[in-house]
């Protein structure tokens, strides 16, 4: 997918969504615990116990990978909207931009692409002192939005300075202030 597919423009702000994650590994977890019935393998406690437990954390997963998918990031001129309609327990959150403190791009190995990054979005909520993180998938033009309207700096000595180059020799944790 490229960027451009991803990011749309309309009247408000730019709106980013979710990437796609592969869910087959939840898929094949609740699988597995659904073929214990159907084989005969629940007569021992312990197995059925199991299975549940598969089917469970299958289903955990799968629900994980579609809150992903189904998020969404608008950029406007008076905050970073984050909403999740399938997160019942925080449907949005809105970070206007003069309390977003940080912007880390985690990049988890080397020579990676953009699917290998993360933006680590640190703010302090209107009202408190309490930190808090939003992780969200990298895409550069969010980026250099987000250090844009917010007035982050590169921090001194960071080997990342522009978002459309990712940094191929090693993995690591690039900051703006």
């Amino acid at each position: 997918m490229t960027e451009l597919i991803e990011a749309q423009a309309n009247d408000t702000g730019l709106i980013f969504k979710g990437r796609p994650k592969s869910m087959t590994a939840a898929v094949a977890v609740m699988i597995a615990g659904a073929l214990t019935f159907s084989m005969g393998m629940n007569t021992v406690f312990f197995v059925e116990a199991m299975a549940w437990t598969f089917i469970i954390w299958g289903g955990l997963l799968f629900y994980g990978h579609l809150i992903d998918m189904s998020t969404t990031y608008e950029v406007t001129d008076d905050a970073l909207v984050v909403r999740s309609p399938l997160r019942f327990w925080s449907f949005g959150r809105s970070m206007g931009w003069s309390f977003i403190k940080r912007l880390n791009v985690i990049v988890e190995r080397a020579e990676a692409t953009e699917e290998d990054a993360e933006l680590q979005i640190i703010f302090i909520p209107e009202g408190t002192t309490q930190m808090v993180r939003e992780d969200i998938p990298y895409y550069s033009q969010l980026a250099e939005e987000i250090v844009a309207r917010a007035g982050l700096k590169a921090a001194k000595g960071s080997g990342m300075t522009k978002f459309d180059a990712i940094p191929q020799d090693s993995k690591g944790q690039y900051s703006w202030q």
